[in-house]
């Protein structure tokens, strides 16, 4: 089976985890942790057989995910690790800078230069971000390192339509004096092409093997619930 989203614009893309999703019974689970926020989205599914044939698409089922409030008014997915992701604090986001891919070769004889012009690239930022306890901080850690693509969000007010970063090199400085668990972040990031979602496995924040293995450290302990594999995956 194959999920779809549909967006504010109309188009179809892919569900991450779900393209394609194994569908034993007709059933398949996917998880969407990119849909645009404060619009309405609807969810389609494909059947596909095995030999490949995609039939009709089935009927929608939509819902508007809300936006974020200040002051935490940025999400910072990651594409990988959905449960990694958080809600952050913006402190400046001045400038988003564009390289152009142009070579220069200048003729002898000629006044005009040859020009070769390449597409441009996409954006490079620096983002300052605060946290506010020292919790905050570890998660923020974990994000910037987990070398994953991130996606980030914030209110359509603030015209700055939903894109895919990979953070670069990044600083912290403590707020206040010694003690004061503050801190501010200088993140360097450069903005990248969606990641393929063909073959991404099923991500589902607090439904990965390690988290199950808190709660059931060994399989008879799993099998003792009398769960199944969907009771788990989707909170039956």
């Amino acid at each position: 089976m194959r999920i779809v989203r549909v967006g504010s614009d109309g188009a179809e893309a892919p569900v991450r985890g779900g393209d394609l999703a194994w569908s034993p019974g007709g059933v398949a689970v996917a998880y969407d942790h990119e849909a645009e926020l404060g619009v309405s989205s609807s969810w389609y599914a494909y059947p596909v057989s095995a030999a490949g044939v995609v039939g009709a698409r089935s009927l929608g089922a939509g819902m508007a995910i809300p936006e974020p409030d200040p002051p935490r008014d940025v999400w910072l997915k990651s594409v990988t690790s959905p449960g990694l992701s958080r809600r952050v604090i913006v402190t400046s986001w001045p400038a988003l800078d564009y390289s152009d891919r142009q070579q220069r070769f200048d003729v002898l004889g000629a006044a005009a230069p040859v020009m070769s012009v390449d597409e441009w690239s996409l954006a490079t930022s620096q983002v300052t971000l605060l946290t506010e306890t020292l919790d905050e901080r570890e998660a923020l850690l974990a994000l910037l390192r987990s070398t994953s693509v991130l996606l980030v969000q914030t209110r359509h007010e603030y015209g700055r339509p939903d894109a895919y970063w990979v953070p670069g090199k990044f600083s912290e400085e403590m707020v206040g004096r010694a003690g004061d668990p503050g801190r501010t972040w200088t993140v360097e990031v450069t903005q990248v092409d969606r990641p393929p979602t063909v073959d991404a496995p099923l991500r589902i924040p607090g439904r990965t093997y390690a988290d199950s293995a808190v709660m059931w450290p060994t399989y008879a302990d799993r099998s003792a619930t009398g769960q199944s594999y969907r009771d788990v995956t989707v909170g039956g």
